[in-house]
């Protein structure tokens, strides 16, 4: 394998010496889960590196032959031992994240009741968290979620919810960018014979 220049579309990529097959390197794909319970999220306390120790959403890299929904909710139930219904999950946001050559999906359920919970290996605990409670320093990730956090927040509380796209900037938070895209009803949208 060597790093050459392709002429297609001008980019270096890695080459097969024998037979010139092209190696692509893709981003890597994580689902996420936000678990809401009223104005709370489940928030999983870290066991493994990167962000040992610190609090995240339930989260974890897509499988092959998982659609997204099936990859965040076996992601959820294996860090939380919580059991969601895919078709239950609606879309929060997509995040671009180019600097680690990942990009994030993240789905937002609501529950009803207090479900029993059970940390899995990649947990050391789980709490519902009001946006008050996460401290900051113990969020991980959090300086390169500009107001992210909040805006969600936010829409939980009011229930005018969006489908976020975003930009993760820097460690040090700069370059955050998000452009939200407001959802509407069907019913809403298009007249009535068409909903049918």
């Amino acid at each position: 394998m060597a790093q050459r220049q392709d002429e297609r579309d001008k980019r270096c990529r890695l080459v097969c010496d024998r037979c010139g097959a092209v190696h692509y390197q893709n981003p890597r794909i994580i689902v996420c889960c936000a678990v809401c319970l009223n104005d709370k999220v489940l928030m999983c306390r870290r066991a493994l590196e990167p962000g040992f120790g610190l609090w995240a959403v339930p989260s974890g890299f897509l499988e092959v032959g998982e659609s997204l929904e099936q990859g965040a909710v076996r992601e959820t139930f294996e860090e939380t031992g919580l059991v969601i219904n895919p078709e239950s999950l609606d879309l929060c946001s997509v995040v671009n994240m180019t600097t680690i050559e990942q990009v994030a999906i993240m789905f937002r359920v609501a529950l009803d009741a207090m479900p029993i919970l059970t940390p899995g290996p990649e947990c050391l605990e789980l709490a519902f968290m009001a946006a008050h409670e996460i401290p900051t320093d113990q969020f991980a990730w959090r300086s390169t979620m500009g107001d992210g956090p909040e805006r969600f927040y936010r829409e939980l509380q009011t229930g005018a919810f969006t489908i976020q796209l975003i930009s993760l900037g820097a460690n040090d938070g700069a370059g955050f960018r998000s452009r939200e895209y407001r959802i509407a009803s069907i019913h809403d949208t298009y007249p009535e014979d068409l909903q049918r």
